[in-house]
């Protein structure tokens, strides 16, 4: 059995630094091109886009080792498969499950390095990649609006956005700040339209709705607006300093802001979700080793096309599977728990079923 491990694991490596050297290269050469427009149609420093550049490596890391991985394990299956050694394997009274054990020991030890990745380097990396572009673009109030993440550097006001393109605003929440900076004003509109003006953000928001809560009288009030005009001025101390996004922060950050938010009378519910997508995705890559595994002995292929293939369909569902996770967190429609995690179970279960209708058939 250790022969065969070693002569499986030998395969497997040498398939899996091929895969991961064509999705690395992929993604560079994308990035590349927009690092080429910054230096010469924009005139950045060629320094500050290397920096940028270095910054993005661990973030690129995160998306290329699952799925390096998974494409890895149908190499190396389907080239036993179609080699009869597989079959020359249950001949000789050793097991399926066996093969897969190897897999899934790999899997377990590249899902713990990623969780490092995700959880220690890649926030941190990713932070620092956007604070340079900031640096580099960033010279007025304009830059700082940035979607789905609250928005802390103005006075007594915190905003929050899910989408922006140029100055045009989707779901807007304003969250004025009271006494012992506590929510006493929501704003919420539809759509809305801001332009800075020395420091000030100014916005016209539209299809509003208002929420007023008096902390000593204990009234509500509330109303609904057409359009509604609103001006927010810069908190000083905080006009130069990057907000961080969720996927700027580590897991104890997130944990932190999580409390801090409930404390604040503010539904942290996005936040919940981005904790669990990144303890979810740093294990995605056993849930790739159970589905490649089995897919591999459905499929009985050993061409690199048709394993490319295979592989960029299931990681294409697996992420749009986390968008859709991630767009029903927003409306409240799922539990982020159930949200983020859904797409292992799914990977998870396809694979199985696989694995049951193939594996006792040989």
């Amino acid at each position: 059995m250790r022969l065969l491990r070693n002569y499986i694991l030998k395969d497997f490596f040498s398939a899996f630094t091929f895969s991961l050297a064509i999705f690395s290269m992929v993604m560079l050469l994308g990035n590349l091109m927009k690092i080429s427009d910054m230096i010469i149609r924009k005139g950045v420093d060629i320094v500050d886009a290397l920096k940028i550049f270095s910054f993005f490596i661990p973030y690129l890391l995160g998306f290329t080792l699952p799925l390096s991985f998974l494409l890895a394990v149908l190499l190396t299956m389907g080239r036993l498969i179609a080699d009869n050694e597989i079959t020359a394997i249950n001949t000789a009274g050793i097991s399926l499950f066996k093969i897969l054990g190897i897999f899934l020991i790999l899997g377990t030890i590249f899902s713990l390095f990623l969780f490092i990745l995700n959880d220690q380097v890649i926030p941190d990396f990713h932070y620092r990649y956007y604070s340079q572009i900031k640096n580099i673009y960033s010279k007025n109030i304009t830059a700082l609006i940035e979607p789905r993440m609250f928005l802390e550097q103005f006075r007594n006001h915190i905003i929050y956005v899910s989408d922006k393109n140029g100055n045009k605003l989707k779901n807007v929440f304003i969250y004025e700040l009271g006494e012992k900076k506590k929510v006493n004003k929501i704003t919420f509109a539809k759509r809305g339209e801001f332009i800075a003006d020395n420091n000030i953000l100014k916005l016209k928001l539209e299809d509003v709705f208002y929420h007023e809560i008096d902390s000593k009288d204990k009234k509500d009030f509330r109303g609904t607006f057409e359009v509604f005009f609103k001006d927010i001025p810069m908190e000083e101390k905080k006009s130069v300093r990057v907000e961080k996004k969720p996927s700027d922060m580590r897991l104890k950050e997130l944990r932190e802001k999580i409390k801090y938010l409930k404390k604040m009378g503010i539904d942290p519910v996005k936040l919940i979700g981005e904790f669990h997508k990144r303890i979810s995705f740093s294990f995605s890559i056993i849930t790739f080793a159970i589905l490649g595994f089995g897919a591999s002995l459905a499929i009985k292929h050993r061409e690199k096309s048709i394993n490319f293939g295979i592989a960029f369909l299931a990681a294409g569902a697996y992420y749009l599977l986390f968008i859709l996770g991630e767009a029903l967190l927003e409306y409240h429609i799922i539990l982020p728990f159930l949200g983020m995690w859904f797409p292992n179970i799914a990977v998870i279960s396809t694979g199985g079923y696989f694995l049951y209708r193939n594996a006792h058939s040989r």
